[in-house]
């Protein structure tokens, strides 16, 4: 199996579940979800920098899970700004 293929595959899932769970939601479920996907993308970007750090994946690969990180944690924010009372 190549370098960081078991990782990008998990990026792909993830993305396609957060994406799919949002839908019928209360806003508070989104809340929390959208809490959780924060979360989730921290441990990732953690894991693939520590992936990095021991050349197990590529420099590139490790610089693509961030950027794809920013991105859902741009979106994640977002759902917690609409969930958010008012």
């Amino acid at each position: 199996m190549p370098p960081g293929s078991v990782l990008a595959r998990r990026l792909a899932l993830f993305g396609a579940l957060a994406a799919a769970s949002a839908c019928g939601k209360s806003p508070e479920a989104r809340a929390r979800e959208a809490a959780t996907t924060l979360r989730s993308w921290e441990a990732t970007v953690r894991l693939a920098e520590e992936e990095r750090a021991r050349g197990a994946v590529p420099t590139g690969f490790a610089g693509q899970v961030g950027r794809a990180a920013e991105q859902g944690r741009r979106k994640a924010e977002q759902q917690l700004r609409k969930a958010a009372p008012r």
